[in-house]
């Protein structure tokens, strides 16, 4: 049997909350946006964050399924890392994203 992390992860929503397993959590401080580099068309990707559960503070990130352009995945990567989260209250964090020209539509 796996053991279960005593603080839940979570999937971003289009109203920036995470739902999680408990329900929605009003967990994020700050979420800059990501800098779009000019793109030929539209992506879609999907990207964790990992979070230190004492400080809120992002401590890794990664793609989970690619855009297809490396400049948006990389814009999307280095936007999570400056994001800022309620300590205590979620340790990963799955950030659904549609590129659309320079726009990126959080929470799909």
């Amino acid at each position: 049997m796996a053991l279960t992390p005593n603080w839940p992860a979570g999937t971003l929503r289009p109203d920036m909350l995470a739902q999680t397993r408990n329900g929605p959590v009003d967990c994020i401080l700050a979420a800059p946006r990501p800098r779009i580099p000019a793109i030929r068309g539209h992506g879609r990707g999907l990207y964790a964050a990992d979070i230190a559960v004492a400080t809120g503070i992002v401590y890794a990130t990664r793609v989970i399924e690619s855009s297809g352009d490396p400049g948006l995945d990389n814009a999307m990567l280095n936007a999570l890392q400056q994001w800022r989260f309620r300590p205590r209250l979620i340790y990963k964090l799955v950030v659904p994203v549609d590129f659309h020209g320079h726009t990126a539509h959080l929470g799909r």
